[in-house]
């Protein structure tokens, strides 16, 4: 049996990792139409232990009555099923990411409550003899609604895909527990089907569904670029269990917007507004991380280099722009480069981020070189979903070092616009390279609008 490290005084558990398992995300709330089981965990186990066996309880009874076979890598089946989706081989143990999936019994209707929670015991059994235990909680919704239900029966949720009712590839599941490499999510494994089971119900509370928000939030809890806030997207809420208003989200690539590897979930606040256009108190709180619904998950293992290359730096020169709220649609904040290092800086990544109140109009960046002003280059980049992040993965830079009678030089200047909520002076950051060798900031005074 594995001996888990002492425990220092400062320290009230052990780390899951070496105890138990340390839960990364699961399926944690769904209806009872969708009697589902997704669970992502690490564990650390000493070096060369592998899993021998996954084992899950099907009811919710604390029983771990349900094996999971392993398959391949990447697999994403619609069975009772365990992958190891990352091994990393450490100085003194083995750190193994695994994603499971089965079915669940846990159908029976919660009415009069709104739902039920069930604790789904995880058992996995070690080749060494150890059995590693987590108990994550699931609250499985109502399915049905009637009017002399109580209160907060019928909210609305959102579906959690299985099979392949929703389409995708290689099914509809296949957006939990993916594994990227390179960073790229492809446009069709983050499905959103939102249910209201009050839906068009004339003068009742929470009767209109028809936008969801979303986020994608790395295991130790910042958000991806893609998503620096929860994001609102459109959907049409529907009473029936009919899969065709589903919505996917676009390709996402965590690499080119700079997200950092490890592991995501994908988060979903299901919304709803009373009859009178308010918004109700039957949808779920974007700002509350507990009130989200976890509908897939992302492991992304791309390794970046962790030194910046030696002699590479640079200086950004910068300005105090003025601009009126609301007005000036079209703002271009410029960072002049200069290369102060001993080598040229040829093609790097620029990552451009603007503050509340701002947003980038143009998924490029426009840019001048010392050697001809007058000709404008364009480097493509990649917006984030609020517009407020622009990543351009491979900007031509190709900038000498400054010395004596050498003055080269890069200007660089993202198109921006300031609504009419900007106020203040705000700051327009720039990073240069991965990691990063040069960062700075142009700060915009924002007047009000007269």
């Amino acid at each position: 049996m594995t001996t888990a490290p002492a425990l220092s005084p400062e320290s009230a558990t052990p780390d899951p990792e070496w105890a138990g398992i340390r839960t990364l995300g699961y399926a944690n709330r769904f209806a009872v139409w969708d009697s589902e089981f997704r669970y992502d965990g690490r564990i650390r186990v000493p070096m060369g232990v592998k899993i021998k066996e996954i084992r899950y309880s099907y009811t919710g009874n604390d029983q771990p009555d349900v094996a999971a076979v392993e398959v391949k890598r990447g697999r994403g089946g619609i069975d009772q099923e365990f992958e190891v989706i990352d091994l990393v081989f450490l100085d003194d143990s083995d750190l193994i990411t695994f994603t499971l999936r089965g079915d669940l019994n846990v159908d029976a209707d919660p009415r009069p409550a709104y739902g039920r929670r069930y604790r789904i015991r995880v058992d996995v059994i070690l080749d060494n003899g150890d059995v590693r235990t987590a108990n994550p909680e699931i609250e499985v919704l109502a399915g049905a609604w009637q009017n002399s239900d109580p209160e907060l029966v019928g909210r609305p949720f959102v579906r959690l895909p299985y099979d392949n009712n929703w389409g995708g590839a290689p099914n509809s599941q296949a957006g939990f527990g993916h594994v990227s490499d390179n960073g790229r999510i492809p446009g069709d494994k983050f499905i959103i089907d939102l249910v209201n089971l009050r839906q068009g119900e004339p003068g009742v509370a929470g009767s209109d569904s028809d936008h969801v928000y979303y986020q994608l939030v790395h295991e130790d809890g910042t958000p991806s670029h893609y998503t620096p806030t929860p994001q609102v997207q459109k959907a049409e809420g529907h009473r029936d269990s009919g899969t065709g208003r589903k919505v996917t989200l676009p390709a996402i690539d965590l690499r080119q917007l700079g997200d950092k590897p490890g592991y995501y979930r994908f988060l979903v606040w299901p919304q709803a507004a009373d009859p009178d256009g308010s918004v109700s108190a039957l949808g779920w709180d974007p700002a509350k991380p507990e009130d989200a619904f976890q509908l897939g998950s992302v492991y992304y293992r791309y390794r970046a280099p962790r030194a910046v290359a030696p002699g590479l730096r640079a200086t950004v020169k910068t300005e105090q722009l003025t601009a009126t709220a609301g007005q000036d649609r079209w703002v271009y904040p410029p960072f002049v480069v200069r290369n102060t290092g001993q080598r040229v800086i040829g093609t790097v990544k620029v990552v451009f981020t603007a503050p509340e109140g701002t947003h980038f109009t143009e998924d490029h960046v426009a840019f001048t070189h010392w050697t001809d002003e007058s000709r404008e280059i364009v480097a493509q980049g990649v917006l984030s979903a609020d517009r407020r992040t622009l990543t351009c993965p491979a900007v031509p830079l190709n900038i000498e070092p400054s010395g004596p009678g050498t003055d080269a030089w890069v200007s660089l200047y993202p198109a921006l616009v300031v609504e009419d909520t900007a106020h203040g002076t705000v700051q327009v950051g720039i990073q240069l390279g991965e990691p990063a060798f040069a960062t700075a900031h142009d700060a915009i005074v924002v007047q009000p609008a007269s």
